[in-house]
């Protein structure tokens, strides 16, 4: 027994042993959990590569927001303060067909269905299952009858396999949908950011019949499907639309598909036509960043010259010259705008109104200026990314020159406004979230 409790028994020079071993067990172990923390990240990190066609652009410095549109900006809430909801059976929707005068309104849904609301009633009720989703719309003139739209994928939405990104009418009378353009043609090769490059203007095509195409002479080698039919506008004859593709890789998609491209500013937007009288497509413009709203302007005998798009995740509006003297030019109309500017729409009396879908954050302004936190942002998952809540509308002189009125809303009462559509009742609010439903109305600030 005294034996076994000798041998249990430690020396002092054991214990000296091991206490100067405990430090460097202590080390190793440090080193082997920030080894292993370093292994995660990398795999986490390779694992979670945003795809290749995610470019990152130069920095862009985007400034501060112009004098006269601060002057105009409205205090408090208005929008919330004079809303008026109605038909709260209808999901999000990305724009309105309004027409007072038939006292009915159509809602492109994002359940894939075309609403049709009652404005006496104000009740609403699923119309016309469309291929994918609606997007932006407009009656055909002179028919109101005909409603045209661009129709596209809604991020992680499932749609049958047949159902195709493009331009289509339906024919209220028999709710018949015939699709107008699927396919476009093949256009110039764009070259892709390389460290040290500049931001550069975009190509506006001097003569637009060089790159068209008939529908007739369409096939794999000359052409590509649409990929992304986001809004588009009709001239006044009701023969040439203008369509934006805001880009145009696997994936494509409206809402969180566009958050890459948000991020990472690509100049992979385009705007097409498609000529109606001879059936063939064209494009207009290309290596812009998000190309999305779209409003025909400057009609010199009876041809429009000009055409104004939102850059939308540039923050930007621009005036693309498409005919007369200053065919091919640019002209930056808006910059710095303190939000997201999505559809544009003309009321009677000419005056533009513009969806401000989600304000401009300091956190997106300066990555845009510093890149190098792009790559990170890119890994990051959609949930975790700070987006802001406040939406907004604006209004502009018919010139798109002069700003009238600004409001901004915190999202309550209407989540993220894609479009402005006004009316002899007020103005609508085309609301793109699901956590807002109902059609949306607010007094006419400028009357």
């Amino acid at each position: 027994m005294e034996q076994e409790e000798q041998a249990e028994q430690t020396s002092p020079t054991q214990e000296n042993a091991i206490e100067r071993r405990r430090p460097g067990i202590l080390v190793r172990a440090i080193a082997a959990g920030v080894v292993g923390f370093i292994l995660i990240i990398a795999i986490w990190w390779v694992a979670s590569a945003p795809p290749a066609h995610l470019v990152i652009a130069p920095a862009y410095i985007i400034g501060e927001t112009r004098a006269d549109l601060l002057a105009v900006w409205a205090e408090g809430d208005p929008i919330g303060e004079t809303m008026t909801t109605f038909a709260e059976n209808i999901p999000g929707y990305d724009d309105v067909v309004l027409q007072e005068h038939l006292g009915r309104a159509f809602v492109t849904g994002r359940d894939g269905w075309i609403w049709k609301v009652d404005l006496e009633t104000r009740e609403a009720e699923q119309f016309v299952d469309v291929p994918l989703m609606a997007a932006g719309a407009h009656e055909l003139p002179g028919d109101d009858d005909v409603i045209c739209f661009c129709s596209s994928f809604l991020y992680e939405t499932e749609y049958p396999e047949d159902e195709r990104v493009g331009l289509y009418q339906l024919d209220v009378r028999t709710k018949e949908v015939t699709p107008l353009l699927l396919r476009v043609p093949i256009p110039p090769e764009i070259a892709p950011w390389r460290e040290g490059d500049e931001i550069t203007k975009g190509i506006v095509f001097t003569e637009i019949s060089e790159t068209r195409l008939a529908l007739a002479d369409m096939n794999d080698a000359n052409s590509r499907p649409i990929a992304f039919c986001n809004d588009f506008d009709i001239s006044a004859d009701g023969k040439r639309f203008y369509f934006s593709e805001p880009f145009a890789y696997e994936g494509a998609s409206m809402g969180g598909g566009a958050v890459g491209e948000a991020i990472s500013m690509g100049n992979n937007g385009r705007l097409w036509s498609y000529d109606a009288e001879t059936e063939s497509a064209a494009l207009v413009a290309q290596e812009y960043n998000f190309i999305d709203g779209v409003l025909i302007e400057d009609l010199a005998g009876g041809r429009e010259q000009s055409v104004l798009v939102t850059e939308t995740t540039k923050f930007r509006i621009l005036r693309l010259f498409i005919s007369g003297d200053r065919a091919g030019q640019e002209e930056v109309v808006w910059d710095a705008l303190p939000a997201l500017a999505d559809g544009l729409e003309r009321d009677a009396e000419g005056n533009i109104w513009v969806g401000m879908i989600k304000q401009r954050s300091g956190l997106l302004t300066w990555a845009h200026a510093n890149p190098w936190i792009k790559p990170l942002m890119l890994r990051l998952p959609l949930e975790l990314l700070p987006v802001p809540t406040v939406t907004g509308v604006m209004a502009l002189s018919p010139d798109a020159a002069t700003p009238l009125w600004y409001a901004e809303h915190p999202g309550t009462h209407v989540h993220d406004i894609a479009a402005v559509i006004p009316g002899e009742e007020g103005i609508y609010l085309a609301n793109f979230s699901d956590e807002t439903p109902g059609l949306h109305r607010i007094e006419n600030p400028l009357k």
